[in-house]
């Protein structure tokens, strides 16, 4: 049951639009957080492997449906012209009524923005404004993203945002690259916390990682892009979220000039810095991953090595026992076909290491599916290297009645 739900969420978000979309067929959901408001900018976001955008007016769908983006269709009228007033349901609902039979229709068309970090006392309110989008344009997400976990009760606020709004993605966004350095321990917290609720009711999850320094968070570096999106996806996420793709703030919502937002993919310029070429590079990668990883349900989440407070190590039913020589995560998965996978990811942020896991049951064949070609090809342990923040996507064989098969 929950294998079904998560193929159809995925499917809903970037593949529903055309009848008889699959996940097969869906790319991996890869979002830019950040408002698109020219041709010039949507461009730039979909080279960089970008397909979706969180805020896009109307009058841009055009453009997203040439370069293959699905839109978050952003109106003041539905989401309000300040970030910081309390969502108002009858005005929201007065504007999904008038926008939606305007703009439904278009194929590029994923969703309506309604809140960002809703206050707990908002979501009836948001819950009323998701059945309107529901009910005018069934399968589109009404987007709403959550707060990290720094509010009391966080189980119960998740489970009311649940209860009342019935979304088709949970959403947080979780930022750990500290000035200070180093990366915060908080992002596998999150990870598990949204990883057990999504295995508990069917609903994917999508992670917001940062892109762009800002307030006291560092400017990013490749190996922080490998690991935020690497750890994202050995956690069972079925879309990713940049903050922010513009180095500048949000020219909606009443957004203040932050003063020090910089080394996003594109400078306060417009201009492609070092991040955009980096975040190609991963989200190439993600691409070829992503019809596999599409069909895969999470079954366990484990740390070797370094174990964060609150996770766990391998069990007696993990697939792989040990990993000598670093700090590594490691998710075991089943594909819809009953083949086992496993993702092995290493943590480290300045050093390679050799990649030979050490299987509870040995497997007859082990092969990889390289994030470079998207080819399954056979493992070539122990050769095979990862670069600090790398993850390798793994399938295992045993011989036909093996406990594991």
């Amino acid at each position: 049951m929950v294998m079904s739900c998560l193929v159809l969420f995925s499917t809903h978000l970037l593949g529903a639009i055309e009848e008889g979309a699959n996940a097969v067929d869906s790319p991996y959901p890869l979002m830019a957080w950040d408002y698109a408001d020219s041709e010039q900018t949507l461009t730039l976001m979909s080279e960089c492997g970008i397909n979706m955008v969180a805020f896009v007016p109307a009058e841009m769908l055009d453009a997203c449906e040439r370069l293959g983006v699905k839109a978050i269709v952003f109106d003041e009228s539905v989401s309000g012209e300040s970030w910081q007033k309390p969502f108002d349901a009858d005005s929201s609902i007065a504007g999904l009524r008038e926008l939606i039979p305007r703009v439904n229709g278009h194929p590029a068309v994923a969703g309506y923005h309604l809140k960002d970090e809703p206050h707990p006392n908002e979501l009836a309110a948001l819950g009323r404004a998701s059945a309107v989008v529901r009910e005018l344009a069934p399968g589109k997400w009404p987007y709403i993203n959550l707060f990290p976990i720094c509010l009391e009760n966080y189980d119960d606020y998740l489970n009311n945002f649940i209860e009342h709004c019935k979304p088709m993605y949970l959403s947080y966004d979780c930022y750990v690259l500290p000035e200070s350095g180093g990366f915060g321990a908080h992002f596998w917290t999150h990870l598990a916390k949204y990883r057990a609720k999504s295995v508990e009711t069917g609903i994917p999850f999508f992670n917001i990682v940062l892109t762009a320094a800002h307030w006291a968070y560092r400017e990013v570096t490749e190996v922080d892009i490998r690991l935020q999106t690497y750890g994202s996806l050995v956690y069972g996420a079925r879309g990713i979220a940049y903050y922010k793709f513009n180095s500048r703030s949000l020219p909606i919502l009443g957004a203040p000039d932050l003063g020090n937002f910089r080394m996003g993919p594109l400078d306060q310029f417009g201009e492609k810095t070092p991040t955009w070429h980096w975040l190609r590079n991963t989200n190439r990668q993600i691409h070829n991953l992503g019809p596999t990883m599409l069909k895969l349900r999470s079954d366990d989440v484990y740390h070797l090595g370094d174990i964060p407070e609150d996770q766990h190590g391998p069990s007696a039913t993990s697939l792989v026992q040990g990993l000598p020589d670093g700090s590594w995560v490691v998710g075991d998965f089943t594909h819809e076909d009953g083949s086992r996978y496993c993702m092995i990811v290493n943590k480290s942020l300045d050093r390679s290491s050799p990649c030979t896991p050490e299987f509870t049951e040995k497997p007859v064949a082990t092969e990889y599916i390289s994030a470079f070609t998207g080819e399954r090809a056979t493992f070539p342990s122990p050769y095979f290297h990862l670069a600090p923040g790398q993850g390798v996507l793994l399938r295992l064989r045993w011989e036909e009645g093996a406990s594991n098969q």
